[in-house]
């Protein structure tokens, strides 16, 4: 599930932003959380971890460019855009790395290019490429598409957003592949992709539909660890 941050002091400016971003990953059948920060404050005192920050530049007591330093001090890997009424402003993005901009009002044009162009950044710089020998030969996959891998019989079954690939292997060998923030072991048998995890309780997470039950032993374990991931204190 992606975690994406409106940071905008004008409400009427970050719920047209909100309804544009969610047109974008509703018509993309993409699982996604938006949470809008009124002030910057609110932002920077929030233990939440995004993957795309929509930033306004000019906002009372700190502007965006100040906002964004603090945030790059802990996290790195997000993408940031900034959402400005001038355009000239966008020009400091560069300094604290930022994606790109947009020029307020935002439409819908302008929001489908950023967020195509942050997905793509997203899974360049977050996704391993596993080369799988499948019977029908070898095919190249993202670690970004798996939501899931299962072991049965010695074989594994990568379940991705293409499609389900059989091979053989080990499930420790693909879990020193992944990465931990993002993925995590249920049980001997699964390895799920957090972003896909569409709800979670002490028994078991529900991927595309399907329950797959957590180890007693590590259930308060894995449920802290979705919940930092997810940013929240449940």
């Amino acid at each position: 599930m992606l975690r994406l941050a409106i940071v905008d002091d004008t409400p009427a400016d970050s719920a047209a932003l909100r309804a544009l971003v969610a047109d974008y990953f509703t018509r993309n059948e993409q699982a996604y959380m938006i949470h809008v920060f009124d002030t910057p404050l609110d932002f920077i005192r929030s233990t939440e971890s995004h993957d795309i920050v929509f930033m306004d530049i000019r906002m009372d007591k700190l502007d965006g460019i100040e906002v964004a330093r603090i945030m790059r001090k802990i996290n790195t890997d997000a993408v940031l855009i900034f959402v400005t009424h001038m355009a000239q402003l966008a020009i400091k993005g560069y300094e604290v790395d930022a994606l790109d901009f947009i020029v307020k009002p935002a439409d819908q044009f302008s929001i489908n290019y950023v967020l195509t162009k942050a997905l793509t950044r997203l899974e360049n710089t977050s996704s391993t490429v596993f080369a799988l020998k499948t019977s029908e030969g070898i095919v190249s996959l993202s670690s970004g598409d798996i939501t899931y891998v299962e072991v049965f019989d010695h074989n594994l079954a990568y379940h991705t957003t293409k499609g389900t690939y059989e091979v053989r292997g080990r499930l420790s060998d693909v879990v020193k592949k992944l990465d931990p923030k993002r993925f995590i072991m249920c049980n001997r048998s699964f390895v799920v992709n957090l972003r896909y995890v569409s709800s979670a309780c002490s028994e078991y997470l529900v991927v595309d539909g399907k329950k797959i039950y957590i180890s007693k032993s590590h259930s308060k374990e894995i449920m802290k660890h979705f919940s930092n991931f997810l940013g929240e204190n449940l």
